[in-house]
């Protein structure tokens, strides 16, 4: 672990006595005697004071555990994660295995607080026939006045990281954390209390939720159902219907193939933008109930004051292609 140096540069000027008598008779000499006496203790003062910080560091700069275990699946088997907190990496790799790593780091206790600390984790990893079971809690002390036990709480910390065949669905649960999620074959399905959610490339479903945080995915074959309370959602490409909204931040959307279904994009407090190829057909409705609207499309544009919409048929009709923001502007611009 790399840990930072602290700049020990400390403007401490030794003063002589005003009574001793310089060895020096010039005013040069004086001033040579002066500045490299004071020199000589600042190094000292600069290296007395590495060494104590050094100390310092040393003593209850954590610790790290690693579980690791390993499992015989077949393709399309199920990945069911339940934490309260910590990051998620979920990898695809070759072959009929499933690998699951948990990264514990104890920091900023002592070497004998480690163990307690430690202790305090329950966890769990198992597997039921084609499925793989992890589950994760960390035991809060009791509240005291002022919440003092939350800063207990932040010293622990979990990086939970699975290897799953290419073929695999995953069903998570994360009371606090991002989660990372890269491409697959399969289903997935999440919730996360706090934190970014980021999908790659998926031939499947995508269903999830979190309470704020920024939600990205590359591209998704089938429907997508997209949630943050706070937060922007990113979806690059989709090729069924979609589902996505948010409390506060922006959608951006890219469509390049016929939607199968209706989509609907909402933000309380954001811009919501599609980028859609010419030959995809859809019925457009799209308002913003105070901000602006734009589209490059030949849907012509109403509006009262602030209120801004436009709404119509392309291609001839299709699903529907709802657009809504609250406060912040909407468009529909070519890709």
């Amino acid at each position: 672990m790399q840990i930072g140096h602290r700049d020990s540069r400390c403007p401490v000027h030794y003063a002589r006595n005003p009574s001793e008598k310089s060895p020096y008779s010039s005013a040069q000499d004086h001033l040579y005697y002066n500045f490299y006496g004071d020199m000589k203790r600042s190094i000292f003062f600069f290296i007395a004071l590495s060494a104590i910080t050094s100390l310092l560091f040393a003593v209850g700069s954590g610790e790290d555990d690693t579980i690791k275990r390993t499992f015989k699946v077949r393709p399309g088997g199920s990945l069911f994660l339940d934490i309260d907190r910590g990051t998620i990496r979920i990898r695809t790799i070759s072959g009929s295995e499933v690998h699951v790593v948990l990264e514990r780091r104890v920091k900023g206790v002592d070497d004998d607080e480690i163990k307690v600390f430690l202790e305090r984790h329950e966890w769990g990893i198992r597997q039921d026939g084609n499925r793989i079971l992890v589950d994760s809690r960390f035991e809060d002390e009791e509240n005291t006045w002022g919440g003092g036990y939350r800063k207990k709480s932040s010293k622990f910390r979990l990086n939970v990281t699975v290897l799953v065949p290419e073929h695999f669905n995953i069903d998570f649960l994360n009371g606090f954390g991002n989660v990372e999620i890269e491409d697959l074959v399969g289903e997935i399905v999440g919730r996360t209390g706090a934190g970014n959610i980021e999908i790659g490339d998926i031939e499947g479903s995508v269903d999830v939720i979190t309470g704020a945080g920024n939600i990205v995915i590359d591209s998704v074959d089938g429907y997508v159902y997209a949630r943050s309370g706070a937060g922007n959602v990113e979806i690059h490409e989709v090729a069924g219907k979609i589902s996505a909204t948010t409390g506060a931040g922006n959608i951006e959307v890219t469509m390049t193939r016929q939607p199968q279904g209706d989509s609907e994009l909402s933000s309380g407090a954001g811009n919501v933008t599609v980028y859609m190829d010419a030959d995809i057909a859809v019925d457009v409705s799209a308002r913003a109930s105070l901000g602006s609207a734009r589209c490059d499309f030949n849907l012509k544009i109403n509006g009262i004051w602030m209120s801004k919409s436009f709404e119509g048929r392309l291609n001839g009709g299709g699903p529907a292609l709802v657009l809504h923001s609250g406060v912040g502007n909407v468009s529909l611009l070519r890709n």
